[in-house]
């Protein structure tokens, strides 16, 4: 979700300063869509949440009002049915509480638990009590859900940019410079953009290794 939004012409920083409230909030620079999220929110398919609801808000609401209920919502049903389209996941879902089916479907649609119960309900495979309860056990589960799928997801497009302008002769320090952003800030950001992706070095004994353990996952009782 990252890679498309950054394919289109959106730039996706990372700002370690956002507030624990909020996961992300995107912005209209002239024709460049921004896109600003919180790194503490390590998750991956969160990240991916995160990145359709502001694709959502940068299509829907060029002029509305920050932080309408309406609003928001909207920018949450978009980004349910692009990530998880109805059409498509309606026949897998349960029409009960089971876990290990829900794993399953995290898995193969990269999105949190707690969104594809959201969307059984709104779907209608789960009833309200149903619903109810699966978000119970969840909140008293806490972050992070089980079945975790990774780190968030990681921009590409500014440090890549960055690398490009100092090949054509102007260093990271005149760009700062130019942006007018304190250079504390600016380095805190460019550092978080260039640190999120996995480095991943296997030799023989190690791929061995994890071919051979275990996978555990934690299951709510059905």
């Amino acid at each position: 979700m990252t890679r498309l939004l950054e394919a289109h012409g959106a730039v996706i920083m990372e700002l370690p300063s956002m507030s624990e409230r909020v996961d992300a909030f995107s912005h209209w620079y002239g024709s460049r869509p921004l896109v600003f999220r919180n790194p503490a929110k390590n998750d991956r398919p969160r990240s991916r949440f995160d990145a359709a609801h502001e694709a959502g808000h940068l299509i829907m609401h060029l002029d509305a009002e920050p932080g309408s209920r309406i609003v928001e919502n909207q920018a949450h049903d978009f980004a349910a049915e692009f990530l998880m389209p109805g059409a498509e996941i309606a026949d897998e879902l349960p029409q009960r509480l089971d876990w290990e089916v829900l794993y399953a479907l995290k898995r193969r649609w990269g999105t949190s638990l707690k969104s594809i119960v959201y969307r059984a309900h709104a779907l209608g495979a789960f009833r309200e009590s149903t619903y109810k309860r699966a978000m119970m056990l969840l909140a008293q589960n806490g972050d992070p859900e089980p079945c975790d799928l990774g780190p968030r997801e990681a921009p590409l497009l500014l440090e890549k940019a960055v690398r490009l302008c100092e090949q054509t002769g102007v260093s990271f320090d005149e760009l700062v410079a130019r942006s007018g952003l304190p250079f504390e800030l600016a380095n805190e950001v460019y550092a978080t953009a260039t640190m999120t992706r996995p480095r991943l070095s296997l030799d023989a004994s190690t791929e061995s290794a994890a071919a051979d353990a275990p996978v555990a996952l934690q299951l709510f009782p059905s």
